[in-house]
């Protein structure tokens, strides 16, 4: 089987940021169909990993794209592999002292996390392409990369 691509919530953030100058979080969340909650989280990360700044303006948080970041080499112009999102997920829980034995796990929800954020678009598109049963497809195509995504 070739290397699978594709992209996450967190592609979306970055290719939706690149360009501007800052942008509202609560903005961002409503462009991108994200709970704030989930968007925080992202950008918690993404902040902590220098990829993006979070100012505040009064009280209002706003964000924007590191510009080393950019010029670092931000993925931006393939998406990551499966193997290469993982092992950066590995390398990261690593750095934070996650013991091997709980990093599995913590992957898997965090792949169960991100699939069940696009359940709604993926029967959306399912529909709209008049398949006859869009939540077999949506269970199988879920469990199908779940497999691929936690092998080892």
């Amino acid at each position: 089987m070739g290397e699978e691509m594709i992209t996450t919530g967190v592609d979306e953030l970055i290719a939706y940021l690149r360009g501007k100058d800052r942008v509202a979080l609560q903005d961002a969340a409503t462009v991108l169909g994200l709970p704030m909650d989930t968007l925080q989280a992202w950008v918690d990360f993404l902040v902590e990993e220098k990829i993006l700044g979070l100012e505040y303006r009064f009280t209002k948080p706003f964000v924007y794209l590191n510009r080393d970041s950019v010029d670092a080499g931000v993925p931006h112009e393939r998406a990551l592999t499966l193997q290469e999102m993982r092992a950066l997920f590995v390398e990261h829980a690593r750095s934070k002292r996650i013991p091997d034995e709980k990093i599995v796990g913590l992957w898997r929800a965090h792949v169960v996390d991100a699939l069940d954020g696009k359940r709604t678009y993926f029967i959306d598109q399912a529909m709209r392409r008049s398949l006859p049963d869009p939540e077999h497809a949506w269970q199988t195509y879920r469990e199908d990369l779940l497999v691929r995504c936690t092998r080892g």
